[in-house]
């Protein structure tokens, strides 16, 4: 019989992503990118509102998804010189580096403000869920497949192969290499680059967990670094916040006021409706919504909702008329909080509600978690030194690297006042002054 054609995906950031239909592996990954569950990440973009900002940034989930599926192959590849991994243990990992994001909603962190419930819960709900299209797949190959592949792409331990999962959530995983890579070049930001092949080639395996030998390190670095500067330059850019903040004002204002019995005029169905009214939904609804659904409600509210708040709040986001980010002292708390009240008080005077009009962003990140002596090291990345006429020994990058150990120390913590762009300059003055 000959050999089924494989199917060539052409990338932006991989260029061919390869399956092979005739494979086990190929086979399952093929049949999970055709559920409903994986193809509405095509609807879903990565970065939310970010393309308010870098105009390029309109990649998606299902994009991202890919990515991460073929760096964990060529990652199991690497590691497969070295360390036996049995066949279903691969594929677990595969589908889980596939599906890590299979339960994010859209716009996924506003969302999980007015929720309260965080994507990973959808995430394991819809892998386990004996009525969705994955759980059928997976069940397929193997009774166990559903919940070895939920816990590994919600990043929960794996004590009999903790590198396994480390593949698809630590600090070396997939998941990250593939979005600063990706992120980076689609926002434009060139510091998003970092030398992936040479840290795929010094992959190994120590102590049970990821490492990497120690020609890897100036690779490694330029990782953390990349992942550095794309929080600063990207991930936390002030303008995205303000826009994201916009967005959970909104939802939160609709929200109020179909809890009041006073919803707007137009009042969105389905999933939207439920998460709105009810903070949550059954994963059957779930999987059904994405960003059209929050664009068309925020479009229609936008054109007359019947709620002064909630038209300013839809229309500064449709038509880019986003609140001012105005910053506040990081080293001084008790002056950031007067600066909070002033603000709101001088929103309250000129006419405006300081709950939608005044919000308050606040965003930490730190670039490395280094080794603290909690779970063995936990996620921390691991060097392999010496070998050939030295006896190999593992080390913690952040005990071989001045430049690690010095990241392992900074973190990225910044509040702004996000304002109504009526109330910027006085409130930029009250700031300053």
């Amino acid at each position: 019989m000959a050999r089924a054609k494989p199917r060539l995906f052409r990338d932006p950031i991989h260029d061919i992503i390869r399956l092979e239909p005739d494979t086990a592996e190929g086979r399952l990954l093929l049949a999970l990118l055709e559920t409903p569950e994986v193809q509405r990440l095509r609807r879903v973009r990565q970065l939310a509102l970010s393309q308010l900002v870098y105009h390029g940034a309109e990649h998606s989930r299902f994009a991202h998804s890919m990515g991460v599926a073929h760096l964990t192959g060529r990652m199991l590849d690497q590691l497969q010189r070295s360390v036996k991994i049995p066949e279903d243990e691969r594929l677990v990992t595969l589908a889980a580096a596939l599906l890590h994001d299979v339960g994010h909603g859209p716009f996924s962190h506003a969302i999980e403000s007015v929720t309260g419930t965080r994507h990973e819960h959808y995430t394991a709900g819809i892998i386990r869920n004996p009525d969705s299209a994955i759980f059928a797949i997976l069940s397929d190959y193997d009774a166990s497949f559903p919940d070895r592949v939920a816990t590994r792409a919600c990043g929960d331990a794996d004590d009999q192969a903790p590198f396994l999962g480390e593949l698809v959530s630590g600090q070396l995983d997939a998941d990250r290499m593939d979005y600063i890579l990706r992120d980076g070049h689609m926002t434009g930001v060139q510091i998003g680059r970092f030398d992936v092949a040479r840290i795929l080639a010094m992959l190994d395996v120590a102590d049970g967990h990821l490492a990497l030998h120690s020609g890897g390190q100036e690779a490694i670095e330029g990782y953390l670094l990349a992942r550095f500067h794309m929080y600063k330059q990207v991930y936390l850019h002030k303008t995205s916040r303000a826009a994201e903040r916009m967005l959970e004002a909104a939802l939160k204002r609709a929200s109020d006021l179909a809890k009041r019995g006073t919803p707007p005029s137009y009042w969105p169905g389905g999933a939207l409706c439920e998460l709105l009214t009810e903070g949550q939904t059954s994963w059957s609804d779930y999987i059904t919504l994405d960003d059209v659904d929050v664009w068309q409600a925020l479009k229609r509210w936008s054109a007359g909702s019947g709620d002064e708040t909630l038209d300013g709040l839809a229309g500064g986001l449709v038509h880019r008329r986003l609140y001012k980010p105005v910053e506040l002292p990081g080293d001084d708390a008790e002056r950031a909080r007067e600066l909070v009240e002033g603000a709101r008080s001088i929103a309250r005077v000129r006419g405006f509600d300081p709950a939608f009009h005044v919000l308050v962003d606040e965003s930490r990140d730190s670039p490395y978690q280094p080794f603290t002596g909690v779970d063995d090291g936990a996620k921390s990345i691991r060097l392999i030194v010496g070998g050939g006429d030295r006896a190999a020994r593992t080390a913690f990058l952040e005990d071989r690297s001045e430049l690690v150990e010095l990241l392992g120390r900074l973190c990225h913590q910044r509040r702004f006042l996000c304002v109504h762009p009526a109330l910027a300059q006085q409130l930029l003055r009250l700031v300053t002054r």
